[in-house]
């Protein structure tokens, strides 16, 4: 009589529950990292053709084929060629609010926003050095641009008075949180100008070494409108008060 042995599962392993996980990390960055590259090919693709032949010369046909995508995998990326302009505006935000949101409590907005600068934008702006070079000109040449740039940083803004209202515990559309906000970010905007007036042109660019001039600027621009903000909110609260009383000699 034949015995015939069943066939053991061990001839086909499964692969064990923390292997599975690692293969599935595995898989899921691998995927992150070509979108990633996707998505920064068709923004410094996009950043020369505006620089080269204009804003509204430049068709999202031109910029697909240069990238060498289908148009509609750019539109996965980028709802519109506006998107593509404000891309790094965009993710300047989204870090910003990442970081100045999430802080500790322990950590002031001021300090956070000084940090932040230094230490993580540097990694924010990497892949979009192309559209750093060209983005003053080619804003500048379109009034739409100029307008949606205007509304794009107004998020950013909205970003740091969120933080600074929780420091000083006030509602975010007081007159000393939506100030400190505005010099944080006319601080910014101030060093970026600088630096793509003095630096657009150079074949390598140093962004840790960008970011710590700006980072140092920010922080001293804010210790200067700290200071003043005070003066003024003390003169303010003295002209109030002054006002009051003069009102209560009034009184019979």
């Amino acid at each position: 009589m034949f015995f015939f042995k069943r066939p053991s599962n061990r001839s086909h392993p499964r692969p064990c529950g923390r292997s599975a996980k690692v293969a599935a990390v595995t898989v899921v960055g691998l995927r992150e990292r070509k979108k990633r590259r996707t998505r920064a090919t068709i923004v410094e693709v996009a950043a020369g053709l505006f620089a080269a032949q204009g804003y509204e010369a430049t068709t999202v046909v031109q910029i697909a084929q240069e990238a060498e995508i289908a148009e509609s995998t750019l539109f996965k990326y980028f709802p519109s060629k506006v998107d593509v302009v404000f891309s790094l505006t965009d993710a300047v935000t989204e870090s910003a609010k990442e970081r100045l949101l999430g802080r500790a409590e322990s950590e002031s907005a001021s300090e956070a926003l000084v940090a932040w600068i230094a230490a993580d934008l540097p990694a924010v702006e990497a892949p979009y050095v192309e559209l750093l070079r060209n983005y003053q000109a080619v804003v500048a040449g379109d009034a739409e641009l100029r307008r949606e740039a205007r509304l794009r940083l107004a998020l950013l803004e909205d970003v740091f008075a969120t933080a600074f209202a929780r420091d000083l515990g006030e509602p975010t559309e007081s007159l000393r949180v939506r100030v400190l906000a505005a010099i944080a970010l006319r601080g910014m905007t101030d060093a970026w100008r600088s630096w793509y007036e003095h630096h657009a042109g150079d074949r390598e660019v140093d962004l840790r070494d960008a970011c710590a001039v700006k980072a140092a600027h920010v922080e001293r621009v804010l210790e200067e409108g700290a200071a003043a903000i005070e003066v003024l909110v003390s003169a303010r609260e003295l002209d109030d008060g002054g006002a009051v009383a003069g009102e209560a000699a009034l009184l019979p």
